[in-house]
């Protein structure tokens, strides 16, 4: 079982993984070659979605549980997928699964980027949706 999450969005943030899967975790640099993130239209929050010549950066999360990764994929949601991926960390590649975009709702991804900072001042306002 691959014990490795591969986090781009919301969950590099300790605050959100805390109040999840009920901690925090070391976290690496690493990107994800072959995908693109925007924000998903009508929501706060991001998806990926495959584009050859696209790169996400994020975070690598070392050893979850079985019952956290099902935490997770409540979480997550029926917008998302578990996949299992490639990512880079330093000059290696590493095995772990990151949360893509179901193929159904991926025209949902629009092409505005999305980032920490921006979901910051958005999490100041009144939440408009949920998940």
């Amino acid at each position: 079982m691959i014990k490795k999450l591969f986090v781009y969005g919301t969950l590099q943030l300790p605050e959100i993984t805390q109040r999840v899967v009920g901690c925090e975790f070391e976290t690496l640099p690493a990107v994800l070659s072959g995908y693109r993130c925007g924000l998903v239209q009508r929501a706060d929050f991001p998806g990926i979605v495959p584009c050859a010549e696209s790169v996400v950066k994020g975070a690598l999360l070392h050893d979850l549980s079985p019952q956290q990764i099902a935490r997770l994929d409540r979480y997550e949601g029926e917008l998302y997928q578990r996949i299992q991926v490639h990512v880079k960390v330093d000059a290696e590649f590493q095995l772990a699964w990151v949360y893509s975009i179901v193929p159904w709702a991926r025209g949902r991804v629009s092409k505005i980027p999305w980032s920490i900072g921006w979901y910051r001042t958005q999490s100041r306002k009144p939440r408009l949706t949920y998940r």
